[in-house]
Order: C-alpha cells, then structure tokens, then sequence
C-alpha cells in the first residue's frame, strides 16, 4: 500500500496555523451510533431513505431519478416540499436521535489542532471531539451569524458551519433556493470564506465535489488568476477519482488532489492518510519550534 503524498508546504501551513480544514460528510460517517453500528448518512443515502416514504406512489420517480442522477438539490427540494413540518423531525432521526460518538478521524483533525475548522455537516460531532482533545475555547459560528467574519482576525479557535445546524432548521441550507437565498441574505460571509481563500491553504476532507457555494468560490478565484500564480488548494479523496476529473479540479479549481487507499468500504485508509498527517505537522511544530521560525 503506497503511503500519502503529502505535500510539504500543506504539512507547513497546517503547522503554522495557516490552513483552514474543510470537513464534510465522509467525516461524519466515521461515528456510531449508541447502537454500535449506525452510521450517519452521506447524502445520497440521506436523501434515498427520506424518498423510501413515497417509493410506491406514481409521481414519485423523477425523485428517484434525480437521487441517482445526483441532481441532489432538486430531490431534497422536492422530499423538504414533501414533509413539510415534518422534515425537522426527520432531519433530527438521522443525525441526531442515534446519538453519535466521533470516530478516530475526528480526534486526528482535533489533534492537528487548526485555528479554524469549516464543516458542511450539519451534527456537532468533531466540535464535541475537539473541546474534549484540545481543552480551549472553541467558538461555533453558523454562516448567517453576525459575527460571523470574527475567524478571519480572531486569535481564538472557530468551528464555522458553512451549512448552519440542526439547532435552527429554519436556515438550514439544503436546496438550490437556499443556496441562492443565503449567498444574497448573508454575502458577508461568503465574502469572508473569499477571503480566507486567499490568505489560507484550504484542506477538503470527506468531501464531495458537488457543493454549489464552495465551488462558485473557488473557481471565481481561479479565473481571477493567471493559471499558477496562485498556490493550490487541497482535496482529498480516494485513488478511484478518474485522471480526466483530477484534471478539471484543479484547472478549474485550483483544487490539487491527494489521493489515498480507501482499502475497505470503511475507508480505513483515510483514517491511515490523516494518522501520517498528523504525525508528519507534529514533527514540522517541533522544529518550529526549536528555530523559532514562525
């Protein structure tokens, strides 16, 4: 099994402090449940078990069609029209009713003890994780708080939820309407995540390449740029990625992937990645240390 490549500039700005971690559902999926075998869904699965209520009516294929088309903005629109008051209570069945414990990734990303954590996940997992592993102050700031920009200058640790929390369902952003609604209602933060994509090196992990505002932000920033003048930003994923996709994202994201072995359907190997990670900025802090070279 060959090892991660990771690059050692990403090792140096995560050891400095100068990296923003971005986590998504494939980080999630590594908590159980206090049944010891739930898993929180992706969203694909999320979106097949709330369609499950409706897969015997008529007028219900083109959901179906849309889930595995992957036009998942539409089928969550549509399945949130569908369960109308009742969404909140089934948004809170699958991340929050099971109770989930965090996995050995969240305590690796706790341990690599980032300034500041973006999460689209909407459960409180790795925040829980890390106020356990790192005993600071760690402040939870939603997209649509006012405050929100304070990560950019703040000295503290933040974790910012780029999709909002199960707390407030109201402004959950979930659908193409949400989306567009929050990117005009809230544009100072996503002024403030342009920002930060300037002045920091961004990891993704566990995440997809779908997300409307992630993308529309990062690639406003590549075609603002004459191609390589800007350093990369980093997105993690299995070796399975085909080559033509890996190209696109990085020439029309300036995303550069690192790719690792998922080696079981538990993708054990992304667990393995970050572990070589973590050890790789540990030994990076310790000689910054010795040079005072920071």
């Amino acid at each position: 099994m060959k090892d991660v490549d990771w690059p050692t500039s990403l090792v140096n700005d995560i050891a400095r402090r100068r990296a923003i971690l971005v986590i998504g559902s494939g980080v999630s999926k590594h908590a159980t449940g206090a049944d010891g075998s739930t898993k929180p869904p992706v969203w694909k699965e999320f979106l097949k078990s709330a369609a499950m209520k409706y897969q015997n009516q008529d007028d219900s294929e083109h959901i179906f069609s849309a889930i595995e088309s992957g036009d998942f903005l539409h089928a969550c629109e549509w399945l949130k029209n569908r369960y109308d008051e009742g969404w909140p209570l089934f948004l809170r069945s699958k991340f929050t009713d099971p109770r989930f414990s965090p996995g050995r990734i969240h305590e690796v990303i706790a341990l690599l003890d980032s300034r500041i954590v973006f999460t689209l996940n909407f459960d409180d997992i790795y925040e829980n994780k890390s106020r356990e592993v790192n005993e600071k102050s760690l402040f939870v700031k939603n997209y649509y708080d006012s405050d929100v920009c304070e990560f950019l200058r703040g000295s503290d640790r933040y974790v910012v939820k780029v999709h909002g929390n199960l707390n407030s369902p109201a402004n959950l952003i979930f659908t193409q309407g949400e989306y567009a609604n929050a990117r005009v209602k809230h544009n100072l933060f996503y002024s403030a995540f342009d920002a930060a994509l300037m002045t920091h090196t961004f990891l993704f992990l566990g995440c997809g390449y779908g997300d409307p505002d992630v993308n529309l932000l990062l690639e406003n920033q590549a075609f603002r740029s004459l191609p390589g003048s800007i350093e990369p930003h980093y997105f993690l994923t299995s070796k399975e990625i085909p080559k033509d996709l890996k190209e696109s994202l990085r020439k029309n994201r300036n995303l550069k992937t690192i790719t690792y072995d998922r080696i079981d359907d538990d993708h054990t190997g992304l667990v393995n990645a970050m572990e070589a990670l973590l050890h790789q900025v540990e030994n990076a802090r310790v000689s910054l240390a010795e040079t005072s070279n920071w």
